[in-house]
């Protein structure tokens, strides 16, 4: 859980040091979304509705109509086929899939709604699946199949030959009847013959009778048929479909941009954890101020001359002045005197910053000017150096013919001595392959100044190598623009931290202690009287 949470901090603070760039992303993505909403404006619908007879089964009685079939049926080929051949210009089942869809708002209605470009196009493909629809229920509606209805054709055929031999026999056995009642012999016989032949005949009516009440049955009692013809074509509302178009065109490019840059960081080496800072140099963090970084010369000269820090970056470079001051006389430090107003300071110190980190070279101006403003008599010293600092080198060539750029500050090519009462600050900027300090650069003390994320751990480690070839080292850290989501110190190097006593955690669930552990938990909330 706790790298997981370690992952989605990293995650957060990489997307938060880049939102300018998401805000910038985002406002394309709306964009594009509009543009697409452009591209492909909101479709005409039209609405058919027609009605569904009720189900029988093969005995003719009323059963429960499956309506989620009739929907299928709607979207087969055998509805969509004809009704796209009736269309002018014709349509292919396949496009017509996509623009109607089939609903059933009761067991017996269904509902074509069809959707196309222009108003005209939409409500003829609605209408014209209906009918197709209509047409489709009809033709299958009868529960009769074609060899019922065979079967029972040639039922009634045997039934009528029947009938009509016994009719024959019957007048046949008439005739006889009347020619023996004249010359009175043999007209019993004849009597019965003809009684049978009735009964015959009668029992062949009822079953002719009986045959045609089953087709009468068996045939649908109601018929399909549209209740209402196509709907006039609407269109959805278009505001509502380009807001729509734009929260999706941003929301995408959002997605896709935060994995970029979440991808693109993890394969990126560069700390940005105080504590991963101060572990890479070997030296604490001293202080995290907010930078002030100016692109011209004019803006440069401005730092220096009116840098002001709010009240928590004025109390961050003042503890880490504080705590450049050692108990060490061979480094020449010097206390503030009993009653002093000024602040203690390092006689002399050297901030390294790294090329092309802007944020980190401002910090050495910041620290100057700042002392200035608090009563120190500064000197600051920055000669050629990086091309990537050129701007600050031509600002302070400019400021240096001036006696004070501010109160208490000077500006100085110059990197041998100091004054009484006097702070030199020195700036230096090392390439990041090919670092170089020269030996007198050397001050009493050596700070590095960089932002978070700027730097790797070679890049630092190159550093450290390169101040202690010099005849220093890094005694303190100084962060600019730390990130948000940093909740290190990097006060405390990575062996220090590990001999630190970690504090109680009340784990949920477990049960306080008890017997011999209630005595000393008396004993620790005892409070003198």
């Amino acid at each position: 859980m706790s790298e997981q949470t370690v992952d989605l901090r990293s995650s957060l603070s990489i997307l938060r040091r880049h939102r300018k760039a998401l805000a910038l992303v985002a406002v394309l993505g709306m964009g594009a979304g509009v543009a697409f909403g452009l591209l492909r404006p909101p479709m005409y619908a039209s609405t058919a509705k027609m009605l569904l007879p009720p189900a029988q089964n093969i005995t003719g009685q009323p059963v429960t109509r499956d309506v989620q079939t009739d929907v299928e049926i709607a979207g087969s080929e055998a509805v969509l086929g004809p009704a796209g051949r009736s269309l002018d210009p014709p349509a292919s089942v396949r496009a017509l899939s996509r623009r109607v869809e089939a609903s059933a708002p009761t067991t017996q209605v269904l509902e074509i709604r069809a959707r196309a470009g222009e108003p005209r196009r939409a409500e003829d493909i609605a209408q014209a699946v209906a009918e197709a629809m209509v047409a489709y229920v009809t033709d299958t509606a009868t529960t009769m199949t074609t060899t019922q209805q065979a079967s029972m054709d040639r039922r009634k055929s045997d039934l009528e030959a029947s009938l009509d031999a016994v009719n024959d026999e019957i007048a046949k056995s008439r005739t006889r009847l009347r020619e023996s009642n004249a010359t009175g012999a043999g007209s019993e016989a004849e009597a019965t013959a003809l009684s049978d032949l009735t009964a015959q005949q009668a029992s062949l009516v009822l079953q002719l009778d009986a045959l045609e009440e089953q087709a009468i049955s068996m045939q649908p009692s109601a018929a399909a048929g549209i209740i209402e013809d196509a709907s006039p074509a609407r269109r959805a509302g278009v505001v509502t479909w380009f807001a729509i178009s734009a929260v999706l065109g941003a929301a995408v490019a959002l997605a896709l941009a935060a994995l970029v840059l979440v991808l693109a960081r993890r394969r990126d080496r560069k700390l940005s954890y105080r504590d991963e800072i101060a572990d890479a140099v070997g030296s604490p963090v001293i202080a995290s101020v907010r930078a002030h970084v100016p692109r011209t010369v004019a803006g440069w000269a401005t730092l220096l001359e009116d840098y002001s820090p709010g009240t928590v970056d004025a109390w961050a470079l003042r503890q880490a002045l504080r705590q450049l001051v050692f108990d060490d006389p061979a480094r020449g430090h010097r206390r503030a005197e009993q009653g002093s107003a000024k602040l203690a300071h390092p006689p002399s110190v050297t901030v390294l910053s790294l090329a092309d980190d802007l944020r980190g070279l401002a910090v050495g101006a910041q620290l100057a000017s700042y002392a200035a403003s608090v009563g120190i008599r500064t000197r600051l010293v920055a000669g050629p150096g990086h091309e990537s600092a050129a701007a600050l080198w031509a600002a302070c060539n400019v400021l240096s013919d001036r006696e004070e750029v501010r109160r208490n500050l000077t500006i100085d090519a110059e990197r041998e001595g100091t004054s009484e009462g006097e702070m030199t600050v020195v700036l230096a900027v090392l390439d990041r392959s090919e670092p170089e300090l020269l030996p007198a650069a050397a001050t009493s003390v050596t700070v590095l100044a960089l932002a978070s994320g700027a730097a790797t751990a070679e890049d630092l480690a190159r550093a450290a190598v390169t101040a202690d070839d010099a005849g220093s080292r890094i005694d303190g850290v100084v962060v600019a623009d730390p990130d948000n989501l940093d909740r290190t110190t990097g006060r405390l190097l990575q062996h220090e931290r590990a001999q630190q006593v970690p504090l109680p955690t009340r784990v949920p669930g477990v049960a306080p202690l008890r017997a011999s552990g209630r005595k000393n938990v008396s004993n620790l909330s005892r409070r003198p009287r």
